[in-house]
């Protein structure tokens, strides 16, 4: 019987596919206009997805965090109204970058964050202002609770 494949090797999958069809439009249409292609359709298929497999809405972040993700990270805030987690590790952004698409890889794994998390958690703001796909020290989930009033 053959084991599940990991996630990351999932996405590893994904992207044999993925870098051909991406360079093949960044070719018709431009750089920038392919990726926002790219990353809204796979960001919506990923929200979708995530949508069908998690009932639950709103719930804290802190309820949620996967640990199917080759990722290390540190809680940085932890209250009822926030949440913050810088990610430390991560090793699709450490695949991406030793194959030279950091920038597909972020449309394949880092570019589904807003749209899972509009889906999944509208009652919280989310911010992530930078990530280790982007050649930075860390990545920055932040959430807090909207005011509702």
């Amino acid at each position: 019987m053959n084991a599940k494949p990991s996630v990351l090797d999932a996405v590893k999958i994904q992207a044999r596919a993925v870098i051909p069809i991406v360079r093949a439009l960044e070719r018709e249409l431009g750089k920038v206009r392919a990726h926002a292609i790219v990353g809204a359709a796979i960001a919506n298929d990923y929200a979708s997805w995530q949508g069908k497999r998690i009932p639950a809405r709103n719930l804290h972040p802190r309820e949620t965090r996967s640990q199917a993700f080759p990722v290390e990270s540190e809680v940085v805030d932890d209250s009822e109204t926030s949440f913050g987690v810088n990610m430390t590790q991560c090793r699709f952004a450490e695949y991406f970058r030793s194959i030279g698409e950091p920038e597909v890889g972020a449309l394949l794994t880092c570019g589904v964050d807003f749209a899972n998390e509009a889906l999944l958690r509208s009652d919280w703001e989310f911010r992530r202002t930078q990530t280790l796909m982007q050649g930075a020290s860390h990545c920055d989930f932040r959430w807090r609770l909207r005011d509702r009033s």
